[in-house]
């Protein structure tokens, strides 16, 4: 397949329906199944798929996998904070130092998150993520809770921003209302689809990228 990005929504569409009618549909219902059924982990597994998150901001997924399955979920919340700058340093990690800071700072969360998941409204939550936790916008947070089995967002990274925009280049996410507005267009397309959110942007991450990872 063309794995070039194409520059407009509307593009793609017509390549999300047929790649709901193809085998890819299979993989994307499997990681679909793994989502939900990560919703049910431990607040460490839980933990560490937050971490994921912040890890793989302004990086890559693959980057944000890697790194994570070398710090170990157990050690984001137990590594002091200095010996897991320096794994991360070891391992070429690029934002080390801040992000190091940013995990170990936010491990109070962790033994609430499955209280959280099963309680809370989900855009509450998602309110509530950005608002208290360090290394957490709007991107980050959608992409944790869809890969704990909340697929009610839109998981706004380059590709989908791409995808958005008019032009090569991709748009601009400069403030909450921004994202809110960007985020309204992909909610009204999984609609047209009768997909979630979060599964639509499987698909879209698929066609931009050729893969299915998280």
């Amino acid at each position: 397949m063309n794995k070039k990005e194409p520059s407009r929504l509307n593009d793609v569409l017509p390549l999300i329906r047929l790649h709901m009618r193809s085998d890819i549909s299979g993989v994307i219902s499997e990681k679909e199944k793994e989502f939900l059924a990560m919703k049910e982990s431990s607040p460490e597994h839980l933990y560490a798929e937050l971490c994921f998150c912040i890890l793989a901001a302004n990086t890559s997924a693959e980057l944000g996998i890697r790194t994570q399955e070398a710090v170990g979920s157990k050690n984001f919340l137990s590594m002091e904070q200095e010996s897991l700058r320096m794994l991360l340093k070891d391992v070429h990690y690029r934002f080390y130092n801040v992000r190091s800071r940013f995990i170990c700072d936010n491990r109070w969360i962790a033994e609430e998150l499955p209280v959280l998941l099963k309680s809370r409204d989900t855009w509450e939550l998602r309110e509530y993520l950005v608002d208290n936790l360090m290394g957490i916008g709007y991107k980050e947070a959608s992409h944790f809770l869809r890969n704990v089995g909340v697929f009610d967002f839109a998981i706004l990274d380059k590709h989908i921003l791409r995808m958005l925009s008019d032009d090569k280049e991709p748009k601009k996410i400069t403030s909450p209302s921004k994202y809110y507005e960007y985020e309204r267009e992909i909610l009204e397309k999984s609609s047209e689809f009768n997909l979630k959110p979060g599964i639509l942007d499987l698909y879209l991450w698929f066609i931009a990228t050729g893969k299915v990872i998280k």
